[in-house]
């Protein structure tokens, strides 16, 4: 049976990129394991540091998110007894997704693109770029569909 790990950004654009995985993948033979990685970020506020999210806001937060991620996997149309939902909280989104594809040694990996060009993709980061460069398995990038394809 196939590890097969999807990344999911929680915003619609990415969210709706990801359904069409339904048209173009079979996963009667796979364990698909979605994953949300919220990114802790610090701040400096007035000298003392503010960290954002809180770990009081961790099971909130985290239940949000697995519902989300529930739902996706049922709009995939994958059975509910296959998948695996996951939502981490990590200073680097890069290095927990990288750390995770080798805990459940996934044979592939998917994430959505955000559709950014010109100056606005030049200084995202790119998930996609990343693993690309240094997932340890198959990696499937899917891009949003443009206005004219919807």
């Amino acid at each position: 049976m196939k590890n097969i790990v999807i990344c999911a950004d929680l915003n619609q654009n990415s969210l709706d990129t990801l359904k069409s995985l339904k048209e173009s993948l079979d996963f009667n033979d796979a364990i698909l394991h979605i994953v949300h990685v919220f990114e802790i970020h610090m701040y400096n506020a007035d000298i003392v540091p503010v960290i954002f999210p809180t770990e009081v806001q961790y099971p909130e937060i985290e239940q949000s998110t697995i519902s989300i991620l529930n739902k996706l996997g049922s709009d995939i149309g994958a059975s509910s007894d296959k998948v695996k939902t996951h939502c981490f909280f990590s200073h680097s989104r890069e290095e927990k997704i990288s750390d995770f594809l080798k805990e459940v040694n996934a044979d592939m990996v998917v994430v959505a693109t955000r559709g950014k060009h010109g100056v606005e993709g030049f200084f995202s980061s790119s998930l996609a770029d990343f693993l690309s460069k240094y997932s340890p398995c198959d990696v499937l990038v899917i891009r949003p569909k443009k206005a004219s394809e919807k």
